[in-house]
């Protein structure tokens, strides 16, 4: 993208640099499905596999429900102070926000984007990413379903942070294993999430791909990955 837009957490930028997202991907007319992954996720599948189950198991656009409660809970601040009466949201539903959409539906979040965002309060924290498009697509009667999220997170809060607090993020996996890829699949998942540098990677699930640097054995969606 020529113009990245600056994003902070939980704020109406992650919507904003969505749509951006899908204005520039929209320009492959070839491009049919759309879902977001971050520099954290790592696919499952080799490419090939990825995009002939993503045909075969998401007729619509899907979105599915967040498993964090302290998400749901903070989020539904977005029909208080993080919204400009008179909206037309009268129901609040926290989404993943890693679904995947089908094209017709992706345009018109890009069509209407100038009028739905203009109901949300743009510096508030309040968890946009996670409402706004099931929201849109919901009031404008988008024929969508709730199905399988296609990443995996693991949220359980179990980690005490220095302040004491329990973590509200994703861990970190810190190894990814054959065992591990394989019970993934069998839960339905297309990704995981959340690797970072010091992740051991022993199983490679795109080993023949060219997603793989055969000279450094490294994943190129994320130069740091190494597979030891």
């Amino acid at each position: 993208m020529n113009k990245p837009i600056p994003t902070a957490w939980g704020h109406f930028s992650l919507v904003e640099a969505t749509i951006a997202m899908m204005k520039e991907a929209l320009k492959d007319e070839k491009n049919e499905y759309f879902t977001l992954i971050s520099g954290a996720h790592i696919p499952l599948y080799p490419l090939d596999e990825l995009v002939s189950l993503i045909k075969n198991r998401y007729k619509k656009t899907t979105f599915s429900k967040h498993f964090s409660f302290h998400t749901k809970v903070k989020s539904q601040k977005v029909l208080r102070v993080g919204s400009i009466a008179p909206h037309p949201f009268d129901l609040y539903n926290a989404v993943c926000q890693f679904f995947i959409c089908r094209r017709s539906d992706v345009i018109k979040f890009v069509e209407t984007f100038e009028e739905y965002s203009k109901y949300f309060v743009k510096d508030e924290v309040i968890f946009a990413d996670e409402f706004y498009f099931w929201a849109v697509a919901r009031d404008l009667k988008m024929d969508f379903v709730m199905g399988k999220a296609p990443t995996y997170s693991d949220w359980r809060m179990d980690i005490i942070g220095k302040d004491g607090v329990p973590e509200r993020t994703p861990r970190v996996i810190s190894l990814l294993n054959e065992i591990m890829v394989d019970f993934l699949r069998k839960q339905g998942f297309l990704y995981a999430r959340k690797l970072e540098s010091q992740s051991l990677i022993t199983k490679n699930p795109v080993s023949n791909q060219k997603n793989i640097d055969s000279g450094s054995n490294q994943i190129r969606i994320n130069s740091s990955w190494k597979i030891r």
